[in-house]
């Protein structure tokens, strides 16, 4: 065995779940946060940060035993971590894998940043609608504010 080979230190493989692989490092406890994947969670669950990648870097990665994920869930990875893949794993192999996708509608998991807006006084979902996709630009549709990428905030 090289030298190199002895400092590589594997993930171990799930049987049967699912793999969210490229997902942005800085991003990956709210990810936890919002999968609500905490201490209650049965299954067994690996989080790694700040992980080497060939193609972006530095990565974050979360696999979860015996649960699949949801489209809403998708939908809410995507918002966090729009570059994200998704393996679905069955007896260790992987039956499908995809990209998250951005979804047209975001409800319920951002805040509007505008103080003023109805969803920051009272009890209401918030609803924003994708205008543009790289850089992200969202539409709240109660008070008509645009909202930028790096004003994104995780309800």
């Amino acid at each position: 065995m090289t030298t190199d080979a002895k400092k590589v230190r594997r993930i171990s493989q799930i049987r049967n779940g699912t793999v969210i692989d490229h997902l942005n490092p800085h991003r990956v406890f709210e990810v936890v946060k919002i999968l609500y994947i905490d201490d209650t969670t049965e299954e067994t669950v690996t989080v790694g940060t700040n992980l080497q990648s060939k193609v972006i870097g530095k990565k974050g990665i979360i696999k979860i035993s015996n649960r699949f994920l949801t489209q809403e869930e998708v939908n809410r990875l995507s918002v966090i971590s729009p570059n994200a893949t998704v393996s679905i794993i069955e007896e260790y192999e992987v039956k499908k894998k995809f990209k998250v996708k951005f979804p047209q509608e975001v409800r319920a998991i951002l805040n509007c940043p505008n103080p003023n807006c109805v969803t920051s006084i009272e009890e209401i979902e918030t609803r924003f609608k994708l205008v543009q996709e790289s850089p992200i630009l969202l539409f709240c549709t109660y008070c008509e504010r645009y909202c930028r990428e790096n004003e994104i905030e995780i309800l």
